[in-house]
């Protein structure tokens, strides 16, 4: 088997992990609504709609579409038409939803909703979709330094627009003004944090797929998949539920970003460095982007905020340039 036909084979494997993880979402999401249809309303301080059997019946919708994206994972040859009516929906939802927002009938907070439902399944199933042509080529060439640019500018986010409203700022009322004041501000560094996380899954299964090895390649994006999970859902909990409980859900938001999220990504990052051949250099760097990472998990588990301060600078110095760098090292061997 050629380097490009190992290439294919572990896409193919990482698609399939995804279609399986898409249905046992959406059947879980609809036996959800069957069982429970009022939670969606509690969870989200909503008025408890008066008939639920509607929300029963968007359930079993999407229900279905579980049933076809289990088929596609089984199935991949045979599975775009799903996939793309699968992908059609994930884009029209997040416009609804705007809409419906704006409109003052939903809060923000259910945006929690949308990025599980639909964000984050935007990247595999286009990528999916564009397998075996040149755009699709394009893009997977683009998964190192579009992903070094966006944790920069994620990083950049967190030290102007978000600083003052986490945990640096050692005063609850002040970073709850902060939010309150500059509402813009704060969804938009959280919004580039959401497309930071989505790249960094994009990374890694783009350096995975490299390897030729596929244990460790497999592993880390599981592992990945996982830590995007948790980030998304701190993340989603900083745009849409703060300030107002900011005291209940703002250290929730922290363990599941700075200690679920972030050691996570550390974990599947050093597998992957462990099983890639590189120079001494590089593998120094790796070393020391990795040591920040298991840093930041450390802090924030002790609370100790200068050693969170230092490590989470540290990372977000390192990181950018690395994944550039190991972009530029690894692209000669794509297909």
């Amino acid at each position: 088997m050629t380097e490009d036909d190992r290439g294919v084979a572990q896409r193919r494997h990482f698609y399939r992990i995804v279609f399986v993880l898409a249905a046992l979402y959406n059947l879980a999401f609809a036996l959800w609504t069957a069982a429970w249809p009022l939670s969606f309303f509690r969870i989200f301080g909503l008025a408890p709609t008066n008939h639920p059997a509607i929300w029963q019946c968007l359930g079993m919708v999407i229900g279905v579409y579980g049933a076809g994206y289990a088929w596609a994972a089984f199935r991949p040859e045979r599975g775009k038409p799903i996939i793309a009516l699968g992908l059609a929906g994930k884009l029209l939802g997040p416009i609804g939803w705007v809409a419906i927002v704006a409109s003052g009938e939903w809060p923000v907070r259910t945006i929690t909703l949308i990025l599980f439902n639909d964000v984050v399944w935007w990247l595999p199933f286009s990528l999916f979709l564009l397998e075996g042509t040149r755009l699709g080529d394009r893009i997977r060439s683009l998964a190192a330094p579009a992903c070094a640019l966006l944790n920069a500018a994620a990083g950049v986010a967190m030290l102007v627009l978000l600083r003052p409203g986490m945990e640096v700022e050692p005063d609850p009322a002040a970073r709850a003004a902060y939010i309150a004041g500059h509402p813009v501000a704060w969804r938009a560094g959280w919004a580039l944090w959401i497309g930071a996380a989505i790249s960094l899954a994009g990374f890694y299964a783009w350096w995975g797929s490299r390897l030729g090895r596929a244990r460790p390649a497999t592993s880390a994006f599981v592992i990945v998949l996982a830590a995007v999970a948790c980030d998304l859902f701190a993340e989603s909990l900083y745009l849409g539920w703060l300030p107002q409980d900011l005291e209940t859900t703002a250290p929730l938001g922290t363990l599941l970003t700075g200690v679920a999220a972030n050691g996570l990504y550390t974990i599947a990052g050093i597998l992957l460095t462990l099983a890639t051949p590189l120079g001494r250099a590089l593998r120094l760097w790796a070393a020391l982007v990795w040591t920040c990472g298991v840093g930041v998990t450390l802090f924030t588990v002790t609370g100790f905020i200068p050693g969170l301060v230092a490590s989470t600078a540290g990372l977000m110095i390192l990181l950018p340039p690395w994944v550039w760098m190991m972009g530029r090292r690894l692209e000669p061997q794509a297909p």
